[in-house]
């Protein structure tokens, strides 16, 4: 009875999920969107904040007239659009975007299709978008025609971003390194990853249309395949790994599915990532591939799929488990083209699903945050299914927008002085003094570099900074917290943390249970001296063979003795999410680290990482304008910038530009 009771409630519980789903249908077919242009083979499309007012926006090609590529900026009434390419330019499939020149804002990367082996970039001129086009640069003007499917990512793990794309025309698969100077008009240095040929093939999974050639390959996408902390490539049946010396290994997934759409994550719960492949053009099914044993085992999740060439793994619903999105074109009269989002169990099924749309077709399409509201949406284009077109599908309409930049923070901030590191151990006084010309006035000390902790509060003085929190060293509570309390009082701290966890290897329950029972200790100590104790969290604690420990002293600390401060780098790149831990614990993280994670990094939960995955913020993963309007309602008091990049002295103006740029 008690099972049936709660099957019920279960039941009651999706079926609200579901009703509260509702997709507010937006379409330049009713005049509530401009049409790229006037032609009718639209190629693809892509999705980024090309005027940095932490909003997605978003671009579309087209390959027979001209404008040959525009950009929609998101405003409070829609979207209008903006002029890319104003000539006629063959962009084939696979547009992406990616910030080339490293000047802060979104450029495009194109391919060009059969009428051309050209591969370009253009350059964003914001905040300037008066010009008629955006300037155009060469990537590559050599070799055969025809390039499908762009991506950049970190694949030979030295911490700058590559480029990959698949050229038909040669039969390969290229890598290149995005050179420091992306605008000189020169070929970029083209690296073979793959090569394949075209005499024969296997006997494919399902039918194709007839231009496709034998053995031809396609699709991208990329995840850290083996665990070894580098980004792997997945594309045309395969995925490859980087050996050093640029030289990729390849290694087969599925070779009778090389002309497939890819993705890839974790479907499964433990084990290496899965692959998702289903067919871009032709009728075929969608499956999934799980590693068990140096196999790649296949298992069908839908029978088949017509002309699927729009994939992604999501975590659609939030429940911590991935799911999988895919739509069809309306090629070859299929007039129920769906646009659907499996639901995964996290055990390799998919027991329920969600049809976005119905009848529309979707080519190369996108499923993201569009309005800022943070929740997906749909931005839907077809190739030539009633093209000229375009559609946002928007999850619930658009709520309240919190990915805006502006508005989002008007907190004081601080620097964590760990940042100039390299610095302060040649000259202390100087790297001070340029702390207030940058706009930091407040600081988070660690350590004093040579100094007594007198003669550097003095230091601080003298530049004008005041020292409000201070790191130490575990065991220095544990065996001499009257230094502690002392030194706090030198500088006028009002919070003393510490960093880390003595240990060996992993972070064990039994070892976090007894840091607990210390910071509930070494808190009551410092609350005695109106001192607030707080523990910085490194990444080791979230993912352990004994569970989630950092939730474990989360609930086994008091409140009114601990409080944490929350590292954003170290909280991504530990497999933790920010947003959650704010939502699940408000109170408990009274200070933040202002920490970017590049993006492309693999995470781990070894609590260590080079320096070169330390970046500007706003130039990494995190969605800052949404996480710091959380933290402020969660009850974060405490901001301090931390970055431990070897040039943090030239990233940390970024940052601080950045912070303000939110007021």
């Amino acid at each position: 009875m008690k099972k049936a009771a709660f099957a019920i409630i279960l039941l009651f519980l999706f079926c609200r999920l579901f009703s509260q789903t509702e997709w507010v249908h937006i379409s330049s077919k009713t005049g509530a969107l401009v049409p790229p242009n006037a032609g009718k083979q639209q190629t693809s499309c892509t999705v980024a904040d090309f005027d940095n007012d932490g909003i997605n926006d978003f671009c579309v090609s087209e390959r027979t007239s001209a404008p040959g590529l525009v950009w929609y900026q998101r405003t409070e009434n829609g979207w209008k659009r903006h002029v890319v390419e104003d000539a006629i330019c063959f962009i084939e499939a696979g547009t992406i975007a990616f910030d080339v020149d490293n000047d802060g804002d979104m450029d495009i990367i194109a391919g060009g299709e059969g009428k051309t082996n050209q591969v370009w970039w253009w350059e964003n001129p914001y905040p300037d978008f008066s010009k008629p086009a955006w300037p155009r640069y060469l990537i590559r003007n050599t070799g055969g025609n025809k390039v499908h499917d762009q991506m950049v990512g970190d694949f030979d793990g030295d911490f700058k971003p590559d480029l990959v794309f698949w050229a038909q025309g040669d039969q390969t698969l290229y890598f290149t390194r995005i050179p420091s100077d992306p605008f000189e008009q020169v070929n970029w240095k083209l690296i073979p990853v793959y090569k394949y040929y075209g005499d024969s093939q296997m006997e494919q999974h399902g039918t194709y249309p007839s231009w496709k050639r034998p053995n031809e390959h396609e699709g991208l996408a990329k995840t850290d395949i083996d665990g070894d902390g580098i980004q792997d490539i997945i594309g045309g049946g395969l995925w490859f790994k980087y050996l050093g010396n640029d030289k990729f290994s390849w290694n087969l997934v599925d070779a009778a599915y090389t002309f497939s759409r890819s993705a890839a994550g974790q479907l499964v719960k433990g084990g290496r990532p899965e692959i998702v492949f289903v067919v871009g053009d032709g009728w075929a099914p969608l499956y999934m591939y799980e590693y068990q044993k140096s196999t790649w085992v296949k298992k069908e999740i839908v029978q088949k799929v017509s002309n699927g060439h729009t994939l992604a793994v999501i975590d659609f619903d939030g429940d911590g488990n991935n799911d999988i999105w895919y739509a069809e074109m309306t090629l070859g009269g299929n007039t129920k083209a769906v646009s659907r989002i499996l639901f995964g169990d996290g055990k390799s099924n998919f027991p329920r699903d969600m049809v976005i749309s119905e009848g529309v077709d979707l080519h190369d399409s996108e499923i993201t945050d569009l309005d800022g509201d943070g929740d997906y949406d749909v931005l839907a284009k077809p190739y030539d299914g009633d093209a000229p077109r375009i559609d946002v599908f928007l999850q619930n309409g658009t709520g309240e927008v919190v990915s805006a930049g502006k508005g989002s923070f008007n907190q004081p901030f601080g620097l964590q002085l760990y940042s100039l590191r390299f610095e302060l151990q040649k000259n202390v006084p100087a790297t001070l003094a340029l702390l207030s010309p940058m706009g930091i006035t407040e600081v988070e000390v660690s350590g004093y570099y040579g100094s007594t902790p007198e003669d550097f509060k003095k230091l601080l003085d003298r530049n004008g900074l005041k020292c409000t929190s201070m790191i130490f060293g575990y065991d220095k509570f544990l065996n001499d917290p009257g230094s502690v309390i002392k030194e706090a009082r030198i500088f006028g701290a009002k919070y003393v943390g510490t960093a880390g966890i003595p240990r060996k290897g992993v972070l064990t329950r039994e070892t976090a249970e007894k840091t607990a029972n210390d910071f509930n200790n070494f808190g009551s100590m410092m609350k005695k001296a109106g001192i607030k104790f707080f523990y910085h969290p490194h990444g080791f604690e979230f993912n352990t063979p004994d569970g989630n420990m950092m939730d474990l002293m989360l609930e086994k600390t008091d409140p009114a003795l601990v409080t944490y401060e929350l590292d954003v780098f170290w909280m991504i790149h530990g497999g933790a999410d920010p947003l959650a831990y704010l939502k699940k614990y408000p109170g408990r993280f009274e200070l933040m680290h202002l920490k970017e994670l590049r993006t492309d990094v693999i995470g781990n939960n070894t609590g260590s990482a080079p320096d070169e995955t330390s970046v500007a913020l706003g130039r990494g993963v995190t969605n800052w304008p949404l996480l710091l309007r959380l933290a402020a309602k969660s009850g974060v008091k405490k901001y301090y910038i931390e970055d431990e990049a070897k040039n943090a002295v030239d990233q940390v103006p970024l940052t601080v530009s950045f912070l303000k740029s939110l007021r």
